[in-house]
């Protein structure tokens, strides 16, 4: 990269151009910490001699997209952009002080160092990131780019900064812009908060500071006014929110599951999904829902109670507007359908008593791909709804058995999941001379039957197993 720049500021200097390096690269600098985007952006206002020159010097590629020339050298992405305005009058219509700085490229040595008394500083970005605040340059930007409302909360959790006053009431008074703004940029900005650690603290800032998180979950205003119970004390919302919480907490938790166990987790969670959405953004927004069902299923008994039986399964239509509205992808859809519709199964073997391999098989067929999603959901739920009844109660009985359950589904259940290795459907159709449906309920009956201990994983005995069953 070294080489690229002063490359890049001999054709400054060669034709006297203007070239200025601007907004994060900056930012980061004066931080103190690495380009955490692996991004750095250049503007310059002679946009196709730059690009023409680099190419002619370095052995290059590069790709047009929209106003920006973009270079990649290993994973570091470099923009270009053209300037046709001082940059000073440039810099007014970037979106938040502490990006709207800029330096001439021939103040520079090598990108490793900033003299700040050359920096372009208009809006007094650096000021405002030693204060670490965040403040819009004018408000006519936000209205102009809605998505710097979500933006804005993306920066705060990012840096850890605050948002200063005007910039929350001005995102508070244009709320409704979200409207506006296409659903794939609200998805992709939402996921990425979900990556954070604290998430759930960022959701509950969007929600009771600015007002715009039922922007995105209009369905949160019906599960604010339901929820109450004999057993919650908190509206459906707030425990949903409050479960997100203890999802976290454990997920980031270095003790909490024994190491073999939160190993295995880690790797769950870190599998891709769709695009750059990972399993663990998928795991935090079904907390987030779990209960979402509730204000469709409420009903009052002849005692008065309120009750929510088969909230579950309307959770399953809360999840199908959302997977429409945020334009997700059918395989996240099935993965939510399936967290909110069954998470209600640990808890029912919890309280009968019923964690027989029979039982265990018949939820793992169910639960799938999805069981561990399902059981810290489970446990999150009842430790969130337990906690605030009775802060002093001991949770253990519960975390034991959700640990008993993800231990026997990892070393039981996942060994019989595929035996294709061994045999399968065609072998059976083959030497039996069976249906093809037949050969695969056999599949399913042979699979139960080693999980049981019934059989071992072995071809011979398994044959055996088969004709017995055919007799």
């Amino acid at each position: 990269m070294e080489n690229f720049f002063l490359i890049l500021k001999k054709i400054s200097k060669k034709y006297d151009n203007k070239i200025f390096l601007v907004g994060e690269y900056i930012r980061d600098f004066i931080l103190g910490v690495s380009n955490k985007n692996s991004e750095i952006c250049f503007v310059t206002n002679d946009l196709e001699r730059v690009v023409k020159d680099l190419t002619n010097e370095i052995n290059i590629e590069y790709e047009k997209k929209d106003i920006y020339y973009i270079f990649k050298i290993k994973d570091l992405t470099i923009k270009f952009s053209l300037i046709e305005k001082p940059i000073k009058e440039y810099l007014m219509n970037k979106n938040f002080t502490i990006n709207s700085m800029a330096v001439d490229i021939k103040n520079m040595e090598n990108l490793k160092y900033i003299d700040e008394s050359f920096i372009i500083d208009p809006f007094n970005g650096a000021k405002d990131i030693e204060s670490e605040i965040i403040k819009l340059n004018k408000e006519s930007i936000l209205k102009k780019n809605p998505s710097l409302i979500l933006k804005s909360v993306k920066y705060m959790s990012k840096l850890r900064f605050k948002l200063n006053k005007d910039l929350i009431d001005s995102i508070k008074k244009n709320r409704e812009l979200l409207y506006r703004l296409d659903e794939e940029i609200i998805r992709d900005e939402l996921f990425e908060i979900l990556k954070l650690k604290n998430s759930y603290y960022y959701l509950t800032f969007m929600d009771e500071k600015l007002n715009i998180l039922n922007i995105i979950f209009p369905e949160i205003d019906d599960m604010k006014e339901v929820g109450k119970c004999k057993y919650h004390v908190l509206n459906c919302y707030k425990h949903s929110i409050y479960t997100l919480k203890i999802v976290e907490d454990i997920i980031y938790a270095d003790s909490f599951f024994e190491d073999h166990l939160r190993e295995k987790y880690e790797q769950h969670f870190s599998k891709r999904v769709f695009n750059n959405r990972s399993r663990i953004e998928l795991v935090k927004l079904g907390a987030l829902l779990h209960d979402s069902g509730k204000p469709l299923a409420k009903w009052v008994d002849k005692t008065g109670r309120t009750r929510f039986k088969g909230h579950e399964i309307t959770g399953l239509k809360v999840v199908d507007d959302i997977y429409k509205r945020l334009k997700l992808s059918e395989r996240e859809r099935d993965i939510l359908r399936k967290i909110v519709s069954k998470h209600m199964i640990p808890l029912n073997s919890y309280i009968m008593n019923d964690v027989s391999g029979k039982t265990l098989y018949n939820i793992f067929c169910e639960t799938g791909n999805e069981t561990f999603d399902i059981l810290l959901i489970a446990l999150a739920d009842i430790v969130s709804t337990r906690k605030l009844l009775d802060p002093n109660e001991e949770m253990g009985k519960y975390k034991v058995h959700i640990e008993y359950m993800a231990n026997n589904y990892l070393t039981r259940y996942k060994e019989v999941e595929d035996i294709s290795d061994i045999i399968d459907y065609r072998d059976i159709i083959d030497k039996f001379n069976v249906e093809k449906k037949k050969a695969k309920d056999i599949i399913k009956e042979v699979k139960k039957a080693i999980y049981l201990g019934k059989i071992k994983k072995i071809k011979k005995e398994i044959l055996l197993y088969i004709e017995d069953l055919l007799k």
